[in-house]
């Protein structure tokens, strides 16, 4: 099984409708077809809430999200807070998500379906549209040299392929993120529902309703993609489907790229040895480490929206904002 992350460049026609206008910022929702060929029923249009600096923007980021939609809320506050220190920042909503949740279906579900067919759908599907929102920013002139990829959980996992497949970003932050799907498969409690299906006898294509045969199959596929030369030559490899959307193999390949990893000292949603084993397969690049759990952060995002503007260089935000716990608190969780 091969995946296709490939589409037609071409220039892409979008509608926009303001939020909002304030001193600022202006806050608007973009959106386009998808330029993926085979998009689930509900999925199919591109949407990308922006949020522009009044003056000239110093830098771009693109915000990409967990599962499901409670997580958004407060990264659509986040973009909003760094887009007023001047960095035009867009969260775009992976399709299977939110608003772009496919009939029939709940959010972020499908992501880890026990079809392997029906997820890897989803996984190109978000890719393509990763890709092709920073083709969109580039059209509209919005992306800069000066530019960042936030990837929170599921968000941070597509921020890892996409530096494999592009040379457009700058740097990337990974937000309480890991590898190793199989064992977030069977070992993280937000999976309950599939291992539910795995009880039922369903995902037996490709072992995954067998774990410790799962896991051999993977551990030793693993090693092969260790001494491969490109990402082309894993797409092409005999080896577990699942590798070839896996950010442990990709990583494989990324060790000159400029990342920074966050992880929380209580996460509980994603095993401790996928954080451990994405950090070292990306040659052990600069982290933080936070005392709160993988949700529990979110209130704190003004501490880590400042640190974002930290590693591109930008000054503190032009104005301040209202916030239910003390600034001084913030600060020292990312010290």
């Amino acid at each position: 099984m091969k995946p296709n992350f490939k589409y037609d460049k071409v220039k892409i026609d979008y509608t926009k409708g303001y939020i909002s206008k304030g001193k600022n910022l202006k806050s608007s929702i973009i959106k386009f077809k998808s330029l993926y060929k085979k998009p689930q029923n509900g999925s199919e249009i591109v949407e990308i809430w922006n949020y522009e600096p009044r003056t000239d923007p110093v830098g771009s980021m693109i915000i990409l999200h967990g599962l499901g939609t409670m997580n958004l809320k407060f990264l659509f506050w986040m973009a909003s807070h760094i887009a007023s220190a001047g960095i035009n920042s867009s969260v775009l909503i992976l399709p299977g998500n939110y608003t772009r949740t496919a009939n029939n279906s709940v959010s972020g579900k499908d992501y880890f379906a026990t079809n392997i067919d029906k997820m890897m759908t989803y996984w190109e599907n978000s890719i393509v549209d990763i890709l092709s929102t920073i083709d969109f920013l580039k059209q509209e002139n919005i992306w800069m040299k000066n530019n960042l990829v936030f990837g929170y959980c599921l968000g941070g996992m597509f921020s890892v392929l996409i530096n494999a497949l592009s040379e457009e970003i700058n740097q990337t932050l990974l937000m309480t993120v890991g590898g190793d799907i199989p064992k977030i498969f069977w070992e993280s409690p937000i999976l309950k529902f599939a291992r539910r299906d795995f009880s039922l006898g369903k995902g037996k294509e490709y072992y995954l309703n067998d774990k410790e045969k799962l896991y051999s199959v993977y551990e030793r596929d693993l090693e092969k993609v260790k001494n491969m030369n490109g990402i082309n030559e894993l797409f092409e490899a005999d080896v577990h489907p699942l590798l070839k959307i896996e950010p442990l193999a990709f990583a494989n390949f990324l060790r000159h790229k400029k990342f920074t990893m966050i992880d929380a000292l209580f996460d509980r949603a994603l095993p401790i040895s996928c954080r451990k084993d994405l950090w070292i397969n990306l040659g052990k690049p600069s982290k933080k480490i936070i005392p709160t759990g993988h949700i529990s952060w979110l209130p704190f995002e003004y501490a880590i929206g400042k640190y974002i503007l930290h590693l591109m260089g930008c000054l503190t935000p032009r104005r301040k904002r209202l916030l239910r716990e003390r600034i001084a608190l913030e600060e020292e969780i990312l010290k």
